[in-house]
């Protein structure tokens, strides 16, 4: 782009220079005549160079050299414009796809910070001012080579006007940086209340049903009335120094131009053609001085939101997953173990001092390969915590995690989480077909291998009902269907991988007996049909009474493990939790 920039501003010199001999010639200092040594440097320096390239100095050659001159010089223009609009959108781009891939490859710590309407906000209208600093930057950088280009031809033409010009307009411009200094603070005030206006919608957009059962509507529509008019406040100061530099820039550059041409005149005696051509250079100066100062403003006021943007990426690209070890995870023979395993919750407002929220306090767990394990405590125990460390989302600070005897630390993490299937409690569903879903992360499946994950999970029945079956769209979060439909729907997306491991968290927390009874009918289906590994993290004691081992958690701690009949004889947590649901 500068390079581009470079070449207008060389044959706009070339285009501009060419008229101080075409002045002279018409004013009749004939170039190469008996006179020549009266003309300007300017003009010998040009009419050198086209005796050079065998063209004689004629009034006609020099008219057709400066309209040349300029013409290449609009050549560069158009495709300063065009490459500036690629440049636009190819940043952006290249910028969204950078941030996006980085979001999915961060880890689960970093996503625990972040707020979605942040992301939303950065990669939207952060973006879009962090590309007009870039811009308003290059921009600047070509006005800087225009008036360097201008100031060497008034230069050659009377080395005291430009020197005096010069002075003047750096005085004006000190005086008119009190504005642009302010245009960064101000940058990141508007920044500041972008962001809090688009997580405020998100959040509010995915609770709606909330806000519309509560009887808030009012409320938290002047809420957002505040929101956008902090925003609209603050774009206004920022709007405000901009409407002043423009109506300040243009008569002071004028008023400076005027008192230059009369010292040169009245004072200084400098012949008319060089007076005429370095007026033209002061009026030509004025918009390129004026729009010097403006990328110069836009460049500090987006500041803000380049330097939020270029935080993001970097924090994202900081915080990546790990790759893990060299041996590839191929599947589960013998035991997931965990041997003393501690996890802690980094706080934001603790992590410099190392505090935080303890998760797992020394756990110690065998989970046997092709049976069911269950999870089940109180809320807060940590079983979620440990499901999150199997596929290595999260990584324990002390302890081990074994896979048939081998460290979690020494597996590849993209083939251990190939190696996994997971369901979550609310089933995350996007606006496609359902044989689309259930293919989702597998997308090669084939029609057969669809319908038998369907049969599998208890959904093949209703989705069987259904006017088009396994193209019936979800709609938004799968809004078309019931909540147990969707968990069977899920639950079918993590079947046809045939994983030798899957993740089951809180499944029938939300569901109706009914719902719950069709889901346990697919859990027994699954122990008799395949030998995969099952982790259940269960709510419901109803829904783990079948597994194969039940592990109690209790404050970061497996308090006791066995079977259902074997944790009611013992008593405790177990016993005393599914008398009170069952009753």
């Amino acid at each position: 782009m500068l390079a581009i920039q470079l070449g207008a501003v060389i044959f706009e010199g070339i285009g501009i220079g060419m008229l101080m001999p075409i002045l002279e010639f018409i004013a009749g200092n004939k170039a190469g005549g008996d006179d020549a040594q009266s003309i300007s440097g300017v003009s010998k320096f040009l009419i050198d160079a086209l005796k050079s390239v065998g063209v004689q100095p004629t009034l006609i050659s020099l008219l057709t050299t400066c309209f040349l001159a300029i013409l290449v010089r609009q050549v560069f223009f158009y495709f300063r414009e065009l490459f500036s609009g690629y440049i636009d959108y190819e940043l952006s781009r290249r910028i969204r796809n950078a941030a996006f891939e980085r979001f999915v490859f961060a880890g689960l710590a970093y996503h625990d910070r972040i707020r979605g309407g942040d992301f939303v906000n950065e990669l939207t209208t952060e973006l879009r001012g962090a590309l007009s600093s870039v811009v308003a930057a290059t921009q600047f950088i070509g006005y800087i080579m225009l008036f360097v280009a201008y100031s060497t031809i008034a230069i050659s033409l009377s080395p005291e006007l430009t020197l005096a010009a010069i002075a003047v307009f750096s005085i004006a411009a000190v005086l008119l940086l009190y504005f642009i200094r302010r245009m960064r603070e101000m940058g990141k005030l508007v920044t500041l209340a972008n962001q809090e206006t688009i997580s405020f919608l998100v959040e509010r957009l995915r609770n709606v049903r909330l806000i519309r059962l509560s009887g808030m509507e009012r409320a938290e529509t002047a809420m957002l009335f505040d929101r956008t008019l902090s925003q609209r406040r603050h774009e206004m100061v920022r709007r405000k120094a901009f409407s002043i530099l423009a109506v300040v820039v243009e008569p002071i550059i004028l008023l400076v131009a005027f008192v230059l041409l009369y010292i040169a005149i009245e004072r200084m005696r400098v012949p008319f053609e060089s007076v005429l051509l370095f007026f033209f250079i002061l009026i030509r100066l004025v918009p390129i001085m004026k729009e010097m100062l403006y990328s110069r403003q836009a460049y500090i006021g987006n500041l803000a939101s380049a330097d939020v943007v270029t935080a993001r990426l970097t924090g994202l690209k900081e915080h990546r997953d790990p790759v893990g070890g060299t041996r590839r995870f191929d599947g589960l023979n013998e035991a997931i173990r965990f041997e003393n395993v501690h996890f802690t919750y980094s706080d934001t407002t603790e992590e410099e001092e190392g505090g935080g929220t303890k998760a797992l306090r020394g756990v110690d767990l065998t989970i046997p390969a092709g049976k069911t394990t269950a999870l089940v405590g109180p809320s807060g125990s940590g079983k979620s915590t440990m499901v999150d460390l199997i596929p290595r989302l999260r990584t324990p600070q002390e302890g081990r995690i074994l896979f048939d005897g081998v460290p979690q630390s020494e597996l590849d993490v993209a083939s251990l989480r190939a190696g996994v299937s997971y369901a979550p409690q609310q089933p995350q569903l996007f606006n496609v077909s359902i044989a689309d879903h259930i293919r989702y992360a597998k997308p090669d499946a084939t029609d057969a291998e669809i319908r038998d994950a369907a049969r599998l999970a208890n959904a093949e029945g209703f989705i069987e009902t259904l006017r088009d079956g396994y193209d019936t769209l979800l709609g938004e979060n799968g809004a078309k269907l019931s909540g147990g439909q969707r968990q069977r729907i899920d639950l079918a997306r993590a079947l046809v991988r045939r994983a030798p491991i899957l993740i089951l968290d809180e499944p029938t927390a939300n569901l109706d007996a009914e719902s719950e009874m069709l889901f346990r009918e697919a859990l027994a289906a699954i122990r008799r049909e395949t030998d995969i590994t099952v982790i259940l993290i269960g709510h419901r004691l109803t829904t783990v009474t079948n597994s194969d081992q039940i592990a109690v958690l209790m404050e970061g701690r497996v308090e006791a493990a066995g079977s259902h009949d074997a944790l009611l004889a013992a008593g405790g947590w177990y016993a005393s939790a599914f008398k009170s649901q069952t009753q």
